[in-house]
């Protein structure tokens, strides 16, 4: 009898996959990470919701989100109007950065719901659903346009302090937007898509070979005898993957059984991360002139200057997200990369939710790179008042995204596979 088999990505542990009610997720026995949500098999929701997140978005690029008005001048910022300031004031980093997160990542990851699903709804042809549908795993992480919106939040709440700001039409665009992009993607079970894109005929591993490769596989060794693709989450045997050139048979992306030179990456990435974090907090992100004089901020003097002003709900969420999150993180990754290294035995279960908690996390330290891009892009008043981005902005946007990259490029089932070879080696002394 053939079963469809789930495997954990966090930890490998193999699982006979079940029907759970919709809206129920299944958890792995060994880590207790997710292994997937059950929806209601139908692509109708995902897709009203993906037609709509694309008319919003397109009304939040067209239209301004602030405008500014002082001293009888006026000025009004769009989406790209932030990534256009950063490239002319000579920083291509930020301006790229913020123009993935904020506008080609949300567009690509809104397209591919739209491309996928409305063939399979109306049952037309169009070529490359697979393709397109994988993009989805590796863009995913980089739309942030719900952090976008709280540094928008932050932005309006320093400039409110002393000048007039009106919301724009693309300002409720991006709150709306946000919730319908979430619904999108909750809404739909990857699961129900990648079936019905899966070759015909397409072999799935038998509860028989599950059991033999079990019974072949050390207990909290290394596998062998199997991999799992890390973009459809189909599990295949290795004969099954080099019959397709070591590609998923389902999806075409390359398998393998661990990420290569993974912990050497992940931890190169961290150290990179560390060394940055210091002119992040040394030099300034952004320089405020405001009739005549200018006055420079880093992001401490910032939180405090919200709490002076008294917005103490806005200046917890930005000392949590720029100060706390950075800093737990490289914390928390540093501990795990470092017990993983020595193949530590002890609370495999919690470094693995550790892990799973710090890779959701990071993304929202972004916000102080969002808010300096729409300062500086709305405030253009000469000596009377104008933004400009500092070092300080590049450093830390940088130590975002390499937290982000170390997380991404560690192999957490080297958790699992490193502490059980330690044990094997313990017993066998």
């Amino acid at each position: 009898m053939s079963h469809r088999l789930v495997a954990c990505e966090h930890c490998d542990y193999l699982h006979v996959e079940d029907d759970i009610p919709p809206g129920f997720v299944a958890r792995c026995a060994r880590c207790g990470a997710p292994l997937y949500q059950a929806q209601k098999g139908t692509v109708e929701r995902p897709l009203a919701f993906a037609i709509t997140a694309l008319v919003l978005f397109l009304i939040a690029n067209a239209f301004p989100i602030l405008t500014f008005a002082m001293e009888g001048r006026t000025e009004s910022n769009t989406l790209i109007s932030g990534v256009v300031t950063f490239w002319q004031e000579g920083f291509p980093f930020l301006a790229f950065m913020v123009a993935v997160t904020s506008i080609v990542a949300p567009f690509l990851l809104i397209g591919a719901y739209i491309y996928v699903l409305a063939p399979l709804r109306f049952g037309f042809a169009v070529p490359g659903l697979r393709p397109v549908w994988r993009i989805l795993s590796a863009v995913r992480p980089w739309s942030m346009l719900d952090v976008f919106l709280i540094g928008l939040l932050v932005a309006l709440t320093k400039l409110t302090d002393f000048a007039d700001v009106l919301a724009g039409p693309a300002f409720y665009a991006v709150c709306a937007l946000i919730p319908s992009t979430l619904l999108m993607s909750t809404t739909l079970d990857p699961r129900t898509i990648w079936r019905r894109l899966e070759p015909e005929n397409l072999h799935h591993t038998t509860l028989e070979e599950l059991e033999k490769l079990r019974r072949a596989k050390a207990d909290g060794g290394k596998v062998t005898g199997w991999m799992t693709c890390e973009t459809c989450a189909f599990v295949a045997t290795d004969r099954a993957a080099a019959e397709h050139g070591g590609k998923c048979p389902r999806c075409g992306t390359h398998m393998h059984h661990r990420k290569a030179g993974s912990l050497s990456r992940a931890f190169a990435l961290l150290v990179a991360a560390m060394v940055l974090y210091i002119p992040a907090n040394i030099f300034p992100i952004m320089t405020i002139t405001y009739l005549g004089r200018a006055e420079s901020d880093t992001i401490v003097s910032g939180v405090a200057a919200l709490m002076q002003s008294g917005e103490w709900p806005i200046a917890i969420v930005v000392f949590t997200a720029s100060i706390a999150v950075p800093i737990i993180k490289i914390v928390l990754l540093g501990w795990v990369y470092t017990a993983t290294w020595f193949g530590k035995i002890g609370s495999l279960r919690q470094r693995t939710s550790i892990y799973r908690i710090t890779e959701l996390i990071g993304r929202w330290s972004m916000v102080d790179v969002f808010m300096v891009s729409i300062l500086a892009a709305l405030v253009k008043l000469g000596n009377i008042a104008t933004v400009a981005p500092g070092f300080g902005a590049v450093a830390f946007c940088a130590v975002v995204i390499l937290t982000m990259l170390s997380a991404m490029a560690f192999d957490p089932r080297l958790i699992w596979d490193r502490a059980g070879m330690q044990k094997e080696q313990g017993m066998s002394s």
